[in-house]
């Protein structure tokens, strides 16, 4: 069987606080793309929250770098910022900011998806 390219969704839905199951996260990511797949983060729910400017990013600083540096897109869910009363200018820049319609295109173009 010969190795295939995917583009792969990792959907952060975990809160980043007492845990680290929501960097472990970041690191998967960061692994697909030397595995040569194209992964894009999508945070919803909870996971949101790992996207604020002001929290300490201390333990994802080097995946965040090295995810960028491959040109990575990081998304979250519009519902679930307005749903958390966050609003685009409490995040980081580089992230877009997906509709419902988006999240589930999202869904559909990626051949699989992998949840922390």
């Amino acid at each position: 069987m010969e190795f295939q390219e995917r583009p792969i969704l990792t959907l952060i839905k975990s809160r980043p606080f007492g845990k680290i199951i929501n960097f472990e996260g970041w690191r998967a990511s960061v692994g697909m793309f030397g595995m040569d797949h194209e992964p894009i983060m999508l945070f919803m729910g909870e996971g949101v929250y790992a996207l604020l400017k002001n929290i300490d990013d201390m333990p994802i600083r080097m995946f965040k770098m090295t995810y960028k540096s491959f040109d990575g897109r990081i998304c979250a869910s519009k519902k679930s910022l307005e749903e958390r009363n966050i609003s685009p200018d409490e995040i980081l820049e580089e992230v877009e900011i997906f509709d419902e319609n988006e999240v589930g295109k999202a869904f559909m173009e990626n051949d699989l998806f992998v949840t922390f």
